[in-house]
């Protein structure tokens, strides 16, 4: 990636697209826009070839919010990142498919999960000067429960169960970024 990200960034200031003293924000830029399009790509492609495109929608819907605002455990290299990335999408959607919780479960662990993401956006909010972050987490969360409140009631188990991975995985990977 960076080096077609070199490659492109060299080109524009040929070019004079850009100047020589953008050359190292453009290739920045760059390569962050290959490595999120191809993990957005890989993703679409993954949930389109198990017939699961709505479940990989609605888990991102959650999913990345909460990690981008609330943060998590990261890896030094971003292809380790995007296999772990690419494994993650892949074990919950086969755990979303073929699970079979009880709802009851589900729910409890979707909201106990939801309690300590809130408690991590917390913590989180004292050590930053803007609460602004922990404000996005709590939307989303309320979002998330409300969300589990109708699937509840319209007996949703598959959506339950994808609901309770995300939450869980967030959880998990800011507790996991405490010990790395």
């Amino acid at each position: 990636m960076e080096k077609i990200a070199d490659k492109v960034a060299r080109m524009l200031v040929r070019e004079k697209v850009i100047s020589d003293s953008m050359l190292e924000i453009y290739q920045y830029g760059l390569v962050r826009m290959f490595e999120i399009g191809a993990a957005v790509l890989t993703s679409l492609a993954i949930g389109m070839c198990v017939g699961m495109l709505k479940q990989t929608l609605l888990f991102f819907l959650f999913f990345i919010p909460l990690r981008s605002y609330l943060g998590g455990f990261h890896l030094r290299k971003y292809r380790d990142c995007y296999l772990m990335s690419c494994l993650t999408l892949a074990a919950v959607l086969a755990v979303t498919r073929f699970a079979s919780f009880d709802m009851h479960v589900s729910c409890g662990l979707i909201v106990a999960s939801s309690v300590g993401i809130g408690l991590e956006a917390g913590l989180a909010r004292k050590k930053q000067e803007s609460g602004i972050y922990a404000l996005v987490v709590w939307a989303v969360l309320v979002i998330l429960l409300a969300l589990t409140a109708v699937c509840y009631l319209r007996r949703e188990q598959q959506t339950l169960v994808l609901l309770c991975c995300v939450t869980v995985i967030v959880l998990v990977s800011k507790r996991a970024e405490r010990i790395s």
